[in-house]
């Protein structure tokens, strides 16, 4: 995921864009919370599912979808 901060040359706000995704925010300070706080989450560790006894997901991704399937 490209995460990239950038001022608003119109408004005078900042804009966070997430791949295709904007997310405007009205300071510097604001945008930087805002992306320390995303990195952070996609940092943090996550568990997965035990596959002993349950389904099994594999995730996937098409074009500029994820996709979930239960098997």
């Amino acid at each position: 995921m490209i995460i990239e901060v950038s001022e608003k040359p119109v408004s005078r706000g900042w804009t966070v864009q997430l791949d295709a995704l904007e997310v405007n925010f009205n300071s510097l300070e604001e945008a930087q919370a805002f992306v320390a706080q995303l990195k952070a989450r996609i940092d943090a560790p996550h568990v997965w599912p035990s596959t002993t006894g349950h389904k099994t997901f594999t995730a996937s991704t098409q074009g500029s979808r994820a996709v979930c399937a239960v098997e």
